[in-house]
């Protein structure tokens, strides 16, 4: 049986996922991820996505693993250096979800031009042409434009349980009260946004792709005529080929 293991300390969250024989297991996060790799003594190969912040407690695990298994960890603080085409101008800033969204995309399939949309708590929308990554946007995430308008104003609330209520079919267009106002301004704002943005680049590229992933993503309804291929493992999965690429040297 052949393990890889993706440990991503991201700037909120630290999750710990798994493949099984190139298969997708399941991921845990903070306390429990923690817990579980207490016990933990199996064989795997390692890729270690620093993007955020680890805490003594965490990096003193990953030093004890990179001590343990030098060959079989790969440890990223930035996507300068990553086997991966790109026309980016600052790999060093360069988050490392937008590099392993493409390298998920071209795994699906490496001729296709995508528009790689990320929902999560920012949202990017990321072009990948002739298998190169080009770059894209930055946007503020669903729960972004929430707590923005909390902060910045001084009587509107912030609906903690925002995912609930537009889970449960909220309108994203009208609200009948102050909060499902605001949820409907904040989720279908974005709708609304990446209508428009997917349209302009199926306009200059008609055969573009467009890949829709992340952890918001499942709130929004994008339309009909505007197809996605949608893959909430998506990062998951290019961490995963990644950590193939880097450990071959290919």
């Amino acid at each position: 049986m052949s393990q890889a293991c993706i440990l991503d300390f991201g700037n909120t969250r630290v999750k710990w996922a798994r493949f099984v024989d190139g298969e997708f297991a399941g991921v845990l996060q903070d306390a429990e991820a923690w817990e579980s790799l207490q016990d933990w003594n199996e064989d795997a190969r390692w890729l270690i996505a620093a993007s955020g912040p680890m805490d003594d407690r965490w990096s003193a695990w990953v030093e004890t693993l990179k001590t343990s298994q030098p060959d079989s960890v790969v440890h990223l603080e930035s996507a300068e250096g990553i086997p991966f085409p790109s026309a980016y101008h600052s790999m060093h800033t360069l988050g490392l979800d937008r590099i392993a969204n493409a390298a998920g995309a071209a795994a699906e399939d490496a001729q296709a031009d995508w528009l790689i949309i990320d929902a999560g708590t920012c949202i990017t929308a990321d072009l990948l042409q002739g298998g190169k990554f080009c770059g894209g946007s930055i946007a503020p995430g669903i729960d972004l434009r929430l707590r923005a308008m909390f902060a910045g104003t001084a009587s509107l609330p912030y609906p903690a349980d925002w995912r609930e209520q537009a889970a449960g079919g909220i309108g994203l267009d009208v609200g009948d009260d102050t909060v499902s106002s605001l949820i409907a301004g904040a989720v279908g704002g974005v709708q609304a946004e990446l209508t428009e943005r997917i349209r302009r680049f199926t306009n200059e590229i008609p055969s573009i792709r467009v890949a829709l992933t992340g952890g918001d993503a499942k709130f929004l309804q994008l339309q009909a005529d505007l197809p996605t291929f949608a893959d909430p493992i998506l990062t998951w999965k290019g961490y995963f080929h990644l950590l193939n690429r880097m450990l071959t040297h290919e």
